[in-house]
């Protein structure tokens, strides 16, 4: 078996004469792949099942890998400040809670959390964030999946709502529809999320560090994305003027800390049809664990002692 592991970009291409079934025409693919011995192998295939891609199911760990060097990320962060209105609220992210968010995440999917806070009492118009809570979730590249219900417990009942934070593999030059839409649909269905003081946090990947910038809805925005069904990247209506940059300031003068789910994992990404937006949850104060910790992953220890290969990647417990 040939373990590829640069494929080169496709030599020659042609097309001859007609093929039977399933094939209008012939077309030969000139393909130049490495194997682990360095040796150059030069393959031509001709049928289309024969140029599918191979797909693995260890692909997670090439991620996972990659995942392991989000720490080194928290040392260039920076926070958007272009075109933002000198009105309305400053909200003050503690540091602490925002490297630990983003060494437990993933570069491709995206991870979320609720914000909760308050003003210090001689500022009103300051919000410090003194708490993210990670919710059973779920999330693609572009989006989410999160419970309907929001987070409950009494170590939140002297905070208000702040909004969301999340992580998005790419730096965005506007605030995506699917995030407007989230955001309108939870303000709706909660009276306890006020327009005006939740926002939407966007932590953004960008080469070798990261970018934050923060939102909230306009009105126009909170009724558009109210009322929007459509899911794609792209949808009718979306305008610019559907929502506005807030400050945000990042600060180590005070700290604040993470709740998770008390029963389960907070990240069902390797077990989805466990997860649903009607399900329940307790909290617990606790550290969340890197997104491809072995809690959030059991499924793969079924799998290894189920091969009957004994080279099988088991956990040595003793190492």
């Amino acid at each position: 078996v040939v373990s590829t592991q640069s494929t080169e970009a496709v030599v020659s291409t042609q097309s001859t004469g007609k093929q039977t079934k399933g094939q209008s025409q012939l077309t030969a693919t000139t393909t130049k792949t490495t194997n682990i011995h360095g040796d150059e192998i030069i393959v031509t295939t001709t049928s289309n099942y024969e140029r599918q891609t191979f797909s693995s199911k260890t692909e997670w760990r090439v991620r996972a890998i990659s995942a392991t060097n989000l720490h080194l990320r928290t040392n260039h962060i920076y926070v958007s400040s272009d075109d933002i209105k000198e009105t309305g609220y400053t909200y003050i992210l503690p540091k602490n809670i925002l490297k630990r968010f983003i060494t437990i995440s993933d570069l491709r999917t995206q991870i979320a959390g609720y914000l909760y806070g308050v003003s210090p009492p001689d500022n009103p118009q300051v919000k410090e964030i003194r708490c993210v809570v990670l919710v059973p979730q779920w999330g693609t590249h572009q989006t989410v999946h999160l419970p309907s219900a929001l987070p409950g417990h009494e170590y939140l009942k002297e905070m208000e709502p702040l909004g969301w934070i999340h992580t998005q593999p790419n730096e965005l030059p506007q605030l995506a529809p699917q995030d407007v839409t989230m955001h309108a649909k939870v303000m709706s269905e909660n009276m306890s999320w006020n327009g005006e003081k939740t926002i939407i946090i966007t932590c953004s990947f960008t080469p070798g560090s990261c970018s934050l910038t923060a939102y909230k809805l306009t009105p126009s925005g909170y009724e558009w994305g109210r009322q929007n069904k459509d899911t794609s990247s792209n949808p009718q209506g979306y305008l610019p003027s559907h929502y506005e940059k807030v400050q945000m300031l990042l600060s180590d003068r005070f700290l604040g800390f993470f709740m998770v789910p008390a029963e389960s994992s907070w990240n069902y990404n390797f077990m989805g049809v466990r997860h649903s937006s009607s399900m329940k949850y307790d909290l617990e104060l606790a550290t969340p664990k890197e997104y491809y910790h072995e809690l959030h992953r059991p499924a793969h220890f079924l799998n290894f002692s189920s091969m009957e290969n004994p080279d099988a990647d088991f956990e040595d417990r003793f190492a």
